[in-house]
C-alpha cells in the first residue's frame, strides 16, 4: 500500500501542477468539473494515506508529511473556490503544489 500511496502520490502532484498551469494561463480558470476532480483525488490520496498509516506506523519524525499534505488539501479546498479571485485561486493552487513537493520530499528523505 505504502508504494501506490508513493506513486500515486508523484502522479497527482504532476497533475496539480498541471492544473495550476492551466488556471494561470487561461483567462477564467480551471473548470468547475476539473478543479472538483482534482481535489477529489487529493482526499482520496488522504485515505491511502491513513490506511498507509495504519499499516505502516511509521516514527514520530515522520509527522511532517501528513501535516504539510493536510495543509496543502485544506488550502485547495478553501482558496481554489470559484468564488475566490482569480489571484487568490492561483496563490492556492502554487501554495497548495509547494506543500505537497516539499511534503512528498519529507516522506522520501
Amino acid at each position: 500500500m505504502a508504494t501506490f500511496h508513493m506513486v500515486y502520490g508523484v502522479l497527482l502532484i504532476i497533475f496539480a501542477l498541471i492544473v495550476t498551469g492551466w488556471e494561470v494561463a487561461s483567462k477564467t480558470g480551471v473548470p468547475r468539473m476539473l478543479r472538483g476532480i482534482t481535489v477529489g483525488l487529493f482526499d482520496l490520496q488522504i485515505i491511502f494515506g491513513i490506511i498507509t498509516w495504519i499499516i505502516r506506523t511509521p516514527s514520530i519524525r515522520f509527522i511532517g508529511h501528513p501535516i504539510l499534505m493536510i495543509v496543502g488539501i485544506a488550502i485547495l479546498h478553501i482558496f481554489t473556490s470559484l468564488s475566490r479571485t482569480k489571484s487568490r485561486r492561483v496563490t492556492g493552487w502554487v501554495v497548495a503544489d509547494i506543500l505537497f513537493i516539499v511534503g512528498a520530499s519529507i516522506y522520501h528523505s
